[in-house]
């Protein structure tokens, strides 16, 4: 209970220390990029969402974005509707999920595959701060390759029966631990590849996030796990990194230059943080580095 407040504590006096990112001017897109960002979003998350879109838009022109609608106020519409055009909301209840579970994330990952098919397509967390240029990111659109998020256990792809023998190392019952134990039961996992890496930010290069393959990845999953646990939070985000991991010489990021913040990070080289989780608001770096974007974009 005392945390839970706590961490309402701490929302609210970011959202209030960071209301200047609705001040700032709107992001301008390029409509021949042919460039996507993809994020899924509801009501609280709007203060952050304003500065990881406008922070990263400063180095990365896209064509548009588009939000899966997880919970957005009309009024939230009309002032995102101002700031970044073109823009277009897609309602997470009407998502076609066939074999893939609902809730989760697993909207997101959808809507992402059905806009890869003419665009690259950019999946990017609100709790995300882009400080300076991506020089890999940029190097990756350029020569239409995917990338994802690498992670102090995930710096780069492995066989699946390599991330398999790492996974039960742990007794975590976690569902991405029990997904990640049965890769070396998955149907033809000799040719497969996994990178234990983070969804938060995800780029597919266009026409690699096929829907039939994120549809066929979680059908067997669920038989190898049970679809109840295939059902938990964190399934989809074992779904993007077999995805990202088997696109053609994708990359995966280096941690050093795009850390996820603790306390005990140095992010003196980090061109990108994702403020993930429990850590987010600890030690204020967070709020600080927020308003030294803003004080960037109005400037």
């Amino acid at each position: 209970m005392i945390a839970g407040i706590r961490k309402k504590i701490d929302r609210a006096w970011f959202d209030f220390r960071c209301s200047g990112i609705f001040d700032t001017p709107p992001v301008k897109c390029d409509p021949d990029s042919g460039i996507l960002i993809v994020s899924q979003l509801h009501h609280p998350d709007m203060t952050m969402y304003m500065l990881a879109m406008k922070s990263f838009a400063r180095f990365v022109r896209p064509q548009g974005f588009v939000i899966v609608d997880d919970g957005l106020l009309p009024e939230d519409r009309r002032i995102l509707s101002g700031h970044f055009d073109p823009i277009r909301f897609v309602p997470s209840e009407g998502v076609t999920l066939g074999a893939c579970p609902a809730g989760g994330c697993w909207e997101r990952l959808l809507t992402l595959s059905l806009e890869n098919r003419d665009h690259y397509v950019i999946q990017l967390d609100a709790d995300t701060l882009t400080l300076s240029e991506p020089a890999e990111v940029l190097q990756c659109l350029a020569q239409n390759r995917s990338f994802t998020l690498g992670t102090s256990t995930g710096r780069q792809a492995v066989g699946f029966g390599e991330a398999s023998r790492f996974a039960h190392e742990s007794t975590n019952n976690h569902v991405q631990n029990h997904a990640e134990r049965a890769l070396a039961s998955y149907p033809g996992h000799e040719h497969l590849k996994y990178v234990r890496g983070c969804a938060g930010f995800t780029g597919f290069a266009r026409g690699q996030l096929l829907p039939e393959k994120i549809q066929e990845f979680s059908a067997q999953m669920g038989k190898l796990v049970g679809k109840e646990k295939w059902r938990e939070w964190g399934s989809e985000q074992v779904a993007s990194n077999y995805m990202a991991a088997n696109a053609p010489d994708s990359l995966v990021l280096p941690v050093e230059r795009y850390p996820f913040w603790r306390p005990d990070v140095d992010i003196a080289k980090a061109v990108f943080v994702h403020f993930f989780g429990v850590f987010r608001f600890m030690g204020g770096m967070y709020t600080r580095q927020a308003l030294r974007v803003i004080r960037q974009l109005s400037s």
